[in-house]
């Protein structure tokens, strides 16, 4: 296999972990959102691991059979991004800024607060106790995080920069999420055997 096709299976097992097989991500189970950045990047470090292994004699199936490199590697990035994450004020303030320009941007409806709140969009979907919440996003020590804007959610952590840059993606995850064409991190799970 060589750096190409070992980086080739490693995207290929990045998005296999983090759509097909949610609960599979041990520690913080299915409810760690992703933003595309951590995602290319989990898939360039699996990609060299296994392009390392290689170089030994092992393939990815070899792996496989003794442990999961594509859980390892994401549960390092959510370590990295999802916790004790260093930010000065100035930061904090432009990362929030960032983020509350880039949906106001995309024609979303946002109340910035200790939280910033996000309004459902019309034809998207809404969640909460009676069907009529947005989502609520916040920045802390903790990275990133989005809940169903009602006083008892539980917010789900998402990976992701807590950059300027970083703000733009989770603001892009966000309209995708809204606009019902990401998977809704708060929908109830389908019962076994059934599907969407």
């Amino acid at each position: 296999m060589s750096d190409t096709t070992a980086l080739d299976a490693a995207k290929i097992d990045i998005r296999r972990w983090t759509q097909q097989e949610p609960g599979a991500r041990a520690g913080y189970g299915p409810s760690v959102l992703y933003v595309p950045s951590v995602l290319e990047e989990a898939a360039e470090l699996l990609g060299k691991l296994y392009a390392a292994g290689q170089e030994h004699h092992i393939e990815r199936e070899d792996w496989a059979a003794a442990t999961s490199l594509p859980l390892g590697v994401l549960d390092v990035l959510v370590a990295r991004y999802c916790s004790g994450v260093t930010l000065t004020s100035i930061a904090l303030h432009a990362a929030r800024d960032a983020l509350t320009s880039a949906l106001s941007a995309m024609q979303v409806t946002v109340q910035p607060g200790q939280r910033i709140a996000v309004a459902p969009l019309p034809g998207g979907p809404a969640w909460g106790s009676r069907g009529q919440s947005g989502l609520s996003l916040g920045l802390t020590r903790a990275g990133w995080d989005i809940a169903v804007d009602e006083t008892a959610s539980r917010p789900l952590p998402i990976a992701a920069p807590t950059t300027e840059e970083g703000a733009r993606e989770v603001a892009g995850l966000v309209h995708k999420i809204l606009r019902g064409e990401a998977t809704d991190p708060f929908a109830a799970p389908l019962p076994k055997g059934a599907s969407a």
